[in-house]
């Protein structure tokens, strides 16, 4: 599933594999609160992670930091749902981020995404139907996944006009975070599960 291999639970004892034995087990008590209902973290026949979870396995103190940063990040305040999901999708569909494409659409989805706005989001289009916040989210992060240097004062303005500041903040967070992500599951082929090793409806 991924360049480095994934890594059973089974194979993870004695003292050397002690941090990455908490580690998997920290993930997948997360995984379970907070994504296991909309896709798979897990494969179900091995228990091996997989996508970000199963590549930080590799490096426990990098993981454990990834951990931190996610559940702060979760706790930004003023950025809704479905603008955020938006924004992740725009950012790892421009980057070909395989896992997190399949992951993050279902998450768009049950947020009340439409099969159609999700369409033209994996085309990499933007939707004529999504609201001025999640237009702005949008624009913010295909600016800066498409140029460098930093995004045009407009692009800026409008985010805060749209989301305020602080969720303007919030936005530009998870954009850099995903974009973190999607690097490092393109450079150890984080690939998408096949329909059996799947746990979701």
């Amino acid at each position: 599933m991924n360049r480095l291999g994934l890594m059973h639970p089974s194979t993870l004892r004695g003292r050397h594999m002690a941090d990455t034995r908490a580690l998997y087990e920290a993930f997948s008590r997360d995984n379970a609160a907070v994504h296991d209902a909309y896709f798979t973290t897990k494969l179900p026949s091995t228990g091996a992670l997989i996508g970000p979870w199963g590549i930080h396995l590799h490096t426990p103190r990098l993981g454990r930091a990834l951990m931190d940063f996610t559940t702060a990040l979760r706790e930004l305040p003023e950025l809704k749902a479905k603008t955020r999901e938006i924004a992740i999708l725009t950012v790892c569909v421009r980057e070909r981020a395989f896992y997190e494409v399949y992951a993050h659409s279902r998450v768009a989805l049950l947020l009340g995404l439409t099969d159609q706005e999700l369409n033209m989001l994996v085309y990499g289009l933007c939707p004529e139907s999504l609201t001025g916040e999640e237009k702005a989210a949008y624009d913010v992060a295909r600016e800066l996944c498409t140029s460098s240097g930093p995004i045009a004062q407009l692009t800026w303005d409008t985010a805060v006009v749209q989301l305020g500041r602080d969720g303007a903040l919030a936005l530009v967070q998870h954009i850099g975070h995903y974009r973190y992500l999607a690097t490092i599951e393109r450079g150890f082929d984080a690939q998408v599960p096949a329909e059996g090793d799947r746990v979701e409806d």
